[in-house]
């Protein structure tokens, strides 16, 4: 198991690439999901009742492996070539198969806007959304190999700018819904204000062998872990 700290967040490219090295190897060597443990995680501004957070719920025992979620996340945000803003990971485990699905955590403390240098990254004050702007990214990559969670895209053949899960912000300020929440067909995935989805029976903060702690970045997404 991999042991960092928020002393391994810092504003170098050294450091940046040690946190994503480690990352990535995770990932490759799959996902064990037993675990899985209660965290306390603060809310942005939500105990002053000056701002809400919003972020990600996910019940692994209704998730069907479907993967709908990360096909209209595609579809509606046009990810280009080799780009995966959400992706749907299984494992083996003695209670079967486990899944998950994570795209961008919108934390509390990103460390993706912490390493960037040219401030292309802002955190929404209303919701906690954080935003990347592709027109002020040069495409250094610092952002990739920061996220504890591998959520920005950097492909080289494509337009030279990082690109990431936005909440499908667009879409909430006119009213709707993230599109991956909207085609989860059994109500596996779904959002709302972390203060909420916190107190959901049995929801836990993502602590998964082989990923850095939460108390990195305060990631604004919770697991149902299955039963």
């Amino acid at each position: 198991m991999f042991h960092l700290s928020k002393l391994d967040v810092k504003l170098t490219r050294r450091t940046a690439l040690k946190v994503g090295a480690l990352t990535a190897a995770a990932v490759a060597v799959g996902i064990p999901m037993g675990s899985l443990k209660e965290t306390s995680v603060k809310a942005a501004g939500t105990e002053s009742g000056e701002s809400k957070q919003l972020g990600f719920s996910y019940d692994q025992n209704k998730c069907i492996n479907c993967k709908l979620c990360a096909k209209a996340c595609k579809q509606t945000n046009n990810w280009e070539p080799g780009a995966e803003w959400r992706k749907v990971h299984s494992a083996k485990t003695e209670k079967g198969s486990v899944f998950l699905s994570m795209s961008c955590n919108h934390c509390e403390e990103p460390a993706c806007m912490t390493v960037c240098p040219v401030k292309a990254y802002t955190k929404r004050e209303k919701d906690g959304i954080v935003v990347h702007d592709t027109k002020k990214c040069v495409g250094c990559a610092y952002c990739v190999y920061a996220c504890p969670y591998h959520a920005p895209q950097f492909i080289k053949s494509g337009t030279g700018a990082v690109t990431k899960c936005s909440f499908c912000v667009e879409i909430q300020d006119a009213g709707g819904q993230p599109a991956c929440v909207t085609a989860c067909p059994v109500d596996a995935l779904n959002y709302g204000d972390m203060t909420e989805l916190r107190k959901i029976p049995g929801a836990v903060a993502p602590e998964v062998n082989g990923l850095p702690p939460v108390s990195i970045t305060n990631p604004s997404f919770v697991i149902i872990p299955k039963a």
